[in-house]
């Protein structure tokens, strides 16, 4: 699933116009969750399901980053749909 950002990010010479999120998690994605802060969390796991580094998900702009972290939000749910358990709970104010 690809995320066209309305705001490319430069990093180094390469300007970043898009995230690429792999349609599926794995439990290692899922160590976002033992970050302390929402948006901490929700930046570690935005890396590591687009395999960017979280310095570039940090110079997200705000639209880009809320859009980033409903798709991270729908992967979650996703998977703890088809476990028939409750989605990971994040920090308060996150998304």
């Amino acid at each position: 699933m690809e995320l066209k950002l309305q705001h490319p990010v430069t990093v180094g010479r390469r300007e970043v116009e898009a995230l690429t999120f792999r349609g599926y998690t794995t439990a290692g994605d899922y160590l976002a969750f033992d970050q302390r802060g929402g948006v901490s969390q929700n930046i570690a796991l935005i890396a590591s399901l687009t395999g960017t580094d979280e310095s570039l998900i940090r110079q997200l702009r705000g639209p880009d980053y809320l859009a980033a972290s409903r798709i991270a939000d729908k992967l979650i749910a996703g998977d703890s749909e088809l476990a028939g358990e409750p989605a990971p709970e994040k920090k308060p104010s996150e998304s």
